[in-house]
């Protein structure tokens, strides 16, 4: 995606949550939620990439990632922020926890990033039954589990549950360009197999998107770093 147009939609996330953020703080700017849960590859991916076995060491763990804010490498696949970090600053809150980083509810107070980077919307078998190879383990439904799995460890309620899901924000990044770029590096390359996948990624989507109160940016055509 170009420069301008990414920034244009980092501008228009930012205004939709600091405007949720001052309509729920009685006037006060305070934050309408108390956590945020994200899910997502590489463009909101703070860490789980560097802890992930078959991730850990990739390039996004030496310079010159991070050292434009951060001042070193720190999980993400950007030589700065990513648009998840802006939207928690927004509404004034600490950064989620990057899933497999916590280990305990204390640890997911403020909430939890599940995104992980090279992720895709289709699970790894899926792909394979279409010989597609993903390199990363990790799928929409296995980060939506894992969203189920600290719901559990933070209230085992049905009624808590739902109180955590009225004060929390989930944030589904992008997701589901490395399913076609695997079609590419690991399929045959056609645009047929590419194509087929379509219904099946936007049906995986859809089923996160059913929830409440989701955040979503429209996915870019094109990364300007590997995903």
């Amino acid at each position: 995606m170009a420069l301008l147009p990414r920034l244009l939609l980092v501008a228009l996330l930012l205004v939709a949550v600091t405007g949720e953020a001052d309509a729920g703080g009685a006037g006060h700017g305070q934050a309408r939620y108390d956590r945020v849960f994200s899910f997502g590859d590489s463009l909101t991916d703070t860490g789980n990439s560097a802890i992930l076995p078959v991730t850990a060491g990739g390039p996004f763990t030496n310079p010159p990632y991070g050292q434009t804010h951060f001042g070193r490498p720190n999980g993400r696949a950007s030589d700065g922020r990513l648009v998840i970090d802006f939207i928690v600053e927004s509404l004034g809150l600490p950064p989620p926890t990057p899933y497999l980083a916590g280990k305990t509810a204390v640890d997911f107070l403020h909430g939890a990033n599940f995104a992980v980077g090279g992720a895709t919307a289709l699970d790894p078998a899926f792909l394979q039954s279409r010989g597609i190879t993903s390199f990363v383990p990790v799928s929409l439904s296995n980060q939506t589990s894992w969203f189920n799995g600290v719901l559990q460890l933070l209230d085992s309620t049905g009624n808590g549950q739902r109180k955590i899901m009225a004060s929390s924000l989930l944030y589904l990044g992008e997701i589901g360009f490395n399913d076609y770029s695997f079609v590419a590096v690991f399929g045959n390359g056609t645009v047929g197999l590419a194509q087929s996948l379509v219904p099946h990624i936007v049906g995986a989507i859809r089923s996160v998107l059913t929830v409440s109160r989701v955040l979503w940016p429209v996915n870019s055509a094109d990364h300007t770093h590997p995903s």
